[in-house]
């Protein structure tokens, strides 16, 4: 009798515990929908210009912006525990790995991985930037602690986060050494049909860059993201467009021209300075016509560098155009000269070349159209010019001295002329250098 007691005690209180977490589970799931939303105006001050140089390059915590609601774990995820977002940006990134059930960090599981990679959710959103709000996440610096798996292997998982955080830092990560996977592909389009948070539509244009080409339905969603309301996000889609891994894409060279007069003038700076990548010779018109415009002289240097992708192509030299290279030389030729016109930070585009590189491609050989002593006569006219800005001159020497060094003692004179000491003390330290060379 005592035993069947005991045994129906034990039962009762079983049933107790039971109820108990049941109802703490219900709870719980309520404090996981908790959401903290922020909001930010978007300005157009990017600077995406410093990107324009790596084509694949981006890094999955950047992007997207524009006013739109930010989802942040604000207490309790049933994924981590008892992990909070306010325990979560106390935490260090042993303390995360800890968190996150990873016992062995060069070992990990794709559980684990993805465990620790669903953590972003608790950094906050900047839709004005289109970055996490840290730089230095407890994530992203436990990531750093970790053998990473192969971002395939838990890609799915990341794009059916509920999250945006979780989403974004998948479709930025898509581009791989070798490219996007067909199978991580196919996910990302097919989510990409429903998304519509931007920063996922930015980091989404980011990491599928350089596919316009291998699949149609990439090139048609990078020609909607060129058309977004959000000012960065068309930004990255100009980078995306004006690439040499869209080149031959159907419908790149018209909407680059067509962003060249974006409302916006940073996607008309990267319209500009990327569109030469697409070596068609249709974009040099448009671009001429902004270089004849003063007004728009502070889109002047991109316009230029978008003309030396043309009939420089630093730093393979593996193209040449002609026309292209005329326009600059009638740019650079053009009188009178301003303190903004012509633009100094265009002459750098074409003062570093790669004689390892033109000697291999036999660029010298096939453009046929470069001539030392005209160009060397346009970079001493700029220099002797005492109304063009200063800051244009030390580039036109480096420029000469690059191309065609053996014209370079010919600028002392227009070193000289011009009137102002600086640049006649550049030209002193240039040539300094070159006699110790």
């Amino acid at each position: 009798m005592k035993r069947k007691i005991i045994a129906c005690v034990l039962m009762f209180a079983m049933i107790a515990s039971f109820a108990a977490c049941d109802n703490k589970d219900k709870e719980t799931e309520k404090e996981t929908t908790a959401k903290v939303t922020t909001t930010a105006d978007e300005e157009a001050t990017t600077k995406e210009s410093k990107e324009t140089s790596g084509e694949g390059e981006t890094t999955a915590e950047a992007t997207s912006e524009e006013t739109t609601e930010a989802t942040t774990e604000a207490t309790t995820a049933a994924a981590q525990g008892e992990l909070t977002k306010e325990k979560y940006d106390a935490m260090t990134p042993e303390e995360l790995l800890e968190a996150c059930g990873i016992k062995d960090p060069q070992n990990l599981t794709e559980d684990e991985y993805f465990k620790l990679l669903e953590t972003y959710r608790f950094c906050d959103l900047d839709y004005e930037k289109m970055e996490m709000a840290s730089s230095n996440s407890p994530t992203k610096e436990a990531i750093k602690l970790v053998k990473k798996l192969s971002i395939d292997k838990v890609m799915d998982k990341l794009l059916d986060s509920e999250y945006p955080q979780v989403r974004g830092y998948g479709l930025a990560s898509l581009q791989g050494l070798f490219g996007v996977n067909d199978k991580s592909m196919a996910k990302a389009l097919a989510v990409l049909e429903t998304e519509t948070d931007d920063y996922c539509l930015y980091s989404a244009t980011c990491g599928l860059m350089n596919e316009m080409k291998n699949d149609p339905k990439v090139a048609e969603f990078i020609f909607k993201m060129a058309d977004h309301e959000s000012a960065r996000i068309r930004t990255r889609a100009a980078i995306a467009i004006g690439n040499s891994w869209s080149r031959g894409v159907e419908g790149t060279t018209e909407k680059i021209i067509e962003m060249m007069n974006d409302p916006d003038i940073d996607v008309q700076k990267n319209a500009l300075a990327n569109s030469g990548k697409l070596h068609d010779e249709a974009v040099i018109e448009p671009i001429v016509a902004i270089l004849n415009d003063d007004s728009r002289a502070k889109v002047h240097g991109d316009a230029i560098r978008g003309l030396s992708w043309m009939w420089l192509d630093y730093p393979m030299h593996e193209s040449t155009c002609e026309a292209a290279y005329k326009a600059t030389m009638d740019y650079y030729s053009k009188t009178p000269r301003t303190k903004d016109v012509p633009a100094w930070s265009g002459i750098s585009n074409f003062n570093m070349i790669s004689e390892k590189n033109m000697e291999e491609s036999k660029w010298r050989e096939n453009a046929t159209y470069f001539n030392a002593d005209e160009f060397t006569k346009v970079m001493a006219d700029l220099i002797a010019d005492p109304e063009a800005n200063w800051l244009a001159k030390e580039p036109a020497m480096k420029a000469v001295l690059a191309f065609c060094p053996e014209k370079f003692d010919s600028l002392e004179e227009a070193a000289n002329a011009c009137g102002d000491k600086k640049v006649a003390d550049a030209f002193a330290k240039l040539k300094e250098k070159q006699s110790e060379s």
